[in-house]
């Protein structure tokens, strides 16, 4: 195998397809109070139904699926980039690209969520970070899902403008 055949760029959606996966099973959310950690996993399971109330309990697994996939996508433009496989390889940076998209955007929303209770004082609004402090694992799979995106972008980029 040539190396002039090997998109390096490629290899970037590699890594963050890795840390994509990495980061949903670790520490995303501890709570404040109780001094109890939970990992991606955790919040997709509802683990002792802490998380009745947290939306987007699914953005462990969204992550974690779209991770894998990507990973598997990422191979071929990284390692046959050449001529006869410039199409195929636009095509899977493509769908990297859009799994990456929906992970981050996924990510915002569970990071920016709220939660209202009724109170005999009238209604109290309370947002995720006010009750938990977010960690690694959660910011891993951000990050994760950035580097995916632009590592999708690059075989595209690469046949097109390279």
């Amino acid at each position: 195998m040539d190396t002039k055949n090997i998109n390096i760029l490629g290899i970037i959606g590699l890594v963050g397809a890795i840390i994509l996966i990495v980061g949903v099973f670790l520490n995303w959310l501890t709570i404040k109070d109780l001094d109890i950690a939970y990992n991606g996993w955790d919040i997709f399971g509802n683990k002792d139904d802490a998380f009745d109330e947290v939306k987007y309990t699914f953005v462990p697994l969204v992550a974690l699926i779209c991770g894998i996939i990507s990973l598997v996508l990422m191979i071929v433009p990284t390692i046959m980039n050449t001529e006869k496989f410039e199409k195929i390889n636009n095509i899977l940076g493509l769908i990297a690209l859009i799994l990456s998209a929906v992970v981050v955007i996924c990510g915002i929303l569970f990071y920016t969520q709220s939660f209202t209770h009724e109170t005999i004082l009238g209604d109290v609004t309370w947002k995720l970070t006010d009750l938990a402090d977010i960690g690694i694992g959660f910011w891993l799979v951000l990050v994760g899902g950035i580097i995916t995106l632009v590592g999708g972008l690059m075989p595209i980029l690469k046949n097109k403008f390279l």
